[in-house]
């Protein structure tokens, strides 16, 4: 059995900063990419915010892996990711920026559900070693 010693007060400060951070940008990203999902380029549908969306969670998720090696806080960039995209929706007025069909659906897969299948149920990556 490994116990862990507990965490300096600094060190939970650095993690709190850096979720805070990780949230901004997960919530920017998904405001982002919920924007630029309905772009064309002539007639054609261009949904590049997909892809791109899913690339940025990715990366925020591995970020939050390397702070700490609790999957709670590898998948809070995701869950903050998916809840901005329902309140985007919800929102007032009865807009949704977001469209029902498949460009909605694979920004949700690919921005949200797969990052948080990564950070929760995905390969394990080693954190840093300074955060051992």
């Amino acid at each position: 059995m490994s116990t862990t010693a507990p965490r300096r007060p600094l060190e939970t400060l650095e993690l709190a900063v850096a979720l805070v951070l990780l949230a901004v940008g997960s919530v920017v990203s998904c405001v982002l990419a919920a924007a630029w999902l309905t772009m064309y380029l002539g007639p054609v549908p261009a949904p590049f915010t997909i892809l791109a969306a899913g690339v940025w969670s990715l990366l925020l998720v591995r970020v939050a892996r390397m702070w700490s090696d609790r999957p709670a806080v590898a998948a809070f960039p995701a869950l903050v990711w998916i809840l901005t995209l329902v309140a985007i929706d919800m929102g007032p007025g009865g807009d949704m920026p977001v469209p029902i069909g498949l460009r909605g659906l694979g920004l949700l897969i690919f921005g949200g559900l797969i990052p948080l299948w990564v950070a929760t149920l995905g390969p394990r990556l080693a954190t840093d070693a300074h955060r051992r």
